[in-house]
């Protein structure tokens, strides 16, 4: 599977949020449109409060 093309900003918030990945995150308002497209791709949960966290990624092993 290749990986999804993102923006600057979108790969600037998926950091950020995947430096972390078990805290939830205020969105940036500077980024804030960011956050639709990256739950598009399952790469960002959104909790029913407003605030967002990575999507933890299992790697997949080649038997």
């Amino acid at each position: 599977m290749t990986d999804p093309v993102l923006t600057r900003p979108q790969r600037d918030v998926l950091n950020a949020l995947q430096a972390q990945p078990d805290v939830w995150h205020a969105p940036d308002k500077r980024n804030r449109y960011v956050y639709p497209a990256l739950i598009r791709l399952g790469l960002v949960e959104r909790s029913p409060d407003g605030l967002y966290r990575a999507v933890k990624v299992r790697e997949e092993r080649d038997v």
